[in-house]
């Protein structure tokens, strides 16, 4: 329960900066690198793909961590 509050923070947190309504200049955040990015998808691709795939990264190591956990602790009880 806790992985996927994280998940959904770390979501949320960049889709308000995708949408200017996050964290201000000079804060790096990876929605707002997304949406200053997203007038040079066509030129420079890259600048979309790095904040994409770090946002995907990390919601998917933290709901692999919280599933490993979950594990251990089912098998450490039986």
């Amino acid at each position: 329960e806790i992985t996927r509050a994280l998940s959904m923070a770390i979501l949320d947190i960049a889709a308000l900066g995708f949408l200017d309504l996050g964290a201000q200049l000079p804060s790096p955040e990876w929605g707002a690198m997304l949406g200053d990015a997203l007038e040079l998808i066509y030129v420079a691709p890259w600048t979309v793909m790095l904040p994409g795939a770090a946002i995907t990264l990390s919601v998917l190591l933290v709901n692999l961590l919280g599933d490993g956990i979950r594990r251990a602790i089912i098998a450490g009880v039986e």
